[in-house]
């Protein structure tokens, strides 16, 4: 079955299936469901490689994500955002390329799918990529939003961006505990801080000096990112721990290691000390005392994201997008 065939069932030309099928506007509705009923009843689909070759595009977008999310705590909200992306794309009838940014051997992927136009766009995953893939990108022009990441690596003004405001996110967590009693905060981020996490501590010490609090450079501990790290950095602190009353966890999973830790000590949360974690994962309801977090706004995220990322492929860009889009505090009991 060809788009010839639907032509001559739906006694139209050739180009208005294609048109049709590709939701051009210049179609009625009437005209375009009707064939698009027909195409569905024969299950007929467009030859990807025979669109290529027609239009110079793949119908294809790379999702290019950080080398990490192996480790089952680093991918905890990494892949959920990764899924609400290709749901997006899904739903634009785009496919999609999930990868790292560098291949096992060594080699840029992202070169790669540049140089064989594997990809018609890309949305980076990535905090940092070397200058001459951002280059090749550039000079190629192919469309790029970056998602979840703030970029640090190359000019930003020209580069259309969508992330958590993660300085409201860390005073969020800082006012929740003030809020609730604590008067002496800690705070737990990762053995190599990104802007993710310095924006963080950045809020969450704002938080503080604003009522008149200076935080205690004691109370600021750092663990890799996982339960195990956590709970052991609170164990192996806990003498100096037991003079504050309340910690923010950058991450949910870490947030986790703080409450098993606090327990396995006798400290009761929130009674005598309050946990704020990050991310809002559902695995902060599965405990108890349930854990407080800081929720990402991850699917307006994923939709603004993809959105762009297809006005930019449709040549309808226009200029450059940029956004901080604010999270927001999920109460529950540990804080």
């Amino acid at each position: 079955m060809t788009a010839r065939d639907i032509a001559r069932l739906a006694g139209v030309s050739i180009s208005t299936v294609s048109r049709s099928l590709n939701d051009n506007p210049r179609i009625s509705a009437e005209t375009r469901e009707r064939i698009k009923r027909i195409a569905a009843e024969l299950d007929f689909e467009f030859d990807a490689s025979a669109r290529s070759l027609s239009t110079r595009r793949s119908g294809t977008v790379a999702i290019v994500c950080p080398a990490f999310l192996d480790r089952f705590e680093n991918g905890l909200y990494l892949n959920l955002l990764i899924h609400d992306l290709r749901q997006g794309l899904a739903a634009r009838g785009l496919d999609c390329i999930v990868t790292e940014a560098v291949a096992p051997s060594g080699a840029s992927t992202l070169r790669r799918l540049v140089l064989q136009r594997k990809v018609d766009g890309i949305l980076l995953l990535l905090s940092a990529t070397t200058p001459e893939d951002w280059t090749l990108i550039r000079k190629r022009g192919i469309p790029v939003v970056q998602v979840h990441y703030a970029p640090s690596y190359f000019d930003a003004s020209r580069l259309d961006y969508f992330f958590t405001d993660n300085v409201l996110g860390g005073r969020l967590a800082a006012e929740a505990m003030l809020e609730a009693g604590s008067g002496r905060l800690a705070c737990l981020t990762g053995t190599s801080p990104n802007s993710e996490a310095l924006d963080r501590e950045r809020g969450w010490r704002e938080a503080q000096e604003d009522r008149g609090i200076a935080p205690d450079g004691r109370l600021r501990f750092e663990a890799e990112h996982s339960y195990e790290a956590a709970y052991t950095c609170v164990r192996r602190n806990i003498a100096i721990l037991r003079e504050a009353d309340g910690l923010f966890a950058f991450t949910d999973i870490m947030a986790l290691g703080v409450l098993g830790a606090l327990a396995d000590e006798g400290i009761a949360v929130p009674r005598d000390f309050r946990v704020v974690g990050y991310d809002d994962l559902e695995i902060a309801t599965w405990v108890r005392p349930r854990l407080t977090t800081i929720r990402q706004p991850r699917e307006e995220i994923a939709r603004l994201a993809t959105d762009r990322l297809f006005s930019l492929l449709e040549g309808k860009g226009g200029g450059v997008e940029q956004r901080m889009i604010a999270p927001s505090l999920a109460r529950r009991e540990s804080c």
